[in-house]
């Protein structure tokens, strides 16, 4: 009897571990909006000569649990740092350029389906809270809550994942008294490795 039970626990632990995809990922972010003039200051649009932003990179962990042969949940929590920069010319013809640097942590949970057997497609909602105390901490609210959508291969061990991440709010602050706006939406290219 005690043979039968070592056995069957066994057999169980062989099918979760199966069933189960946990690992490191890291990747790249790309920002779909830059930080702009909110609607409610159009009378001094002629301040800025223009917005750029850069991209940023994330890093944290992700896991799956298979559900059967298609379906699985997944999950990841990642640390992640957009840069964004606002330049023009404030009233006197002043030159300015700031930089914001949004740190932040975010939680993901989805629903996912297996394609073929080793492409997937998932959606799910994901929080994010700033962890920095800057200029874009100051300017704008933290937490908020999204949506995200995306597309991923796997290889082995490996897992390319890109997905769209986009916000149910717009969001609004103001810098030395000028009203800003972001819409949080970007694009993720993670690079995964199963652990």
């Amino acid at each position: 009897m005690k043979k039968l039970l070592l056995v069957l626990a066994i057999a169980a632990t062989s099918t979760m571990t199966a069933q189960s995809r946990w690992g490191v990922r890291t990747g790249l972010n790309y920002n779909l909006n830059d930080i702009g003039l909110s609607d409610a200051a159009t009378s001094a649009q002629e301040i800025f000569e223009g917005q750029t932003s850069d991209n940023g990179y994330h890093l944290g962990v992700f896991g799956r649990q298979y559900l059967g042969d298609q379906l699985y949940t997944s999950g990841s929590l990642f640390y992640a740092k957009n840069t964004h920069f606002l330049e023009g010319t404030d009233g006197p013809n002043n030159i300015f350029y700031e930089r914001f640097d949004h740190e932040f942590l975010q939680l993901d949970a989805g629903l996912g389906l297996r394609l073929l057997k080793f492409a997937r497609a998932e959606g799910g909602v994901h929080y994010q809270g700033t962890i920095s105390d800057n200029a874009f901490s100051q300017t704008f609210s933290s937490p908020t809550a999204g949506y995200n959508v995306g597309l991923g291969v796997d290889v082995w061990k490996l897992s390319l994942d890109v997905t769209y991440y986009g916000s149910f709010a717009d969001h609004t602050g103001s810098w030395n008294d000028i009203p800003l706006s972001y819409n949080r939406s970007q694009i993720l290219v993670s690079l995964g490795v199963k652990l």
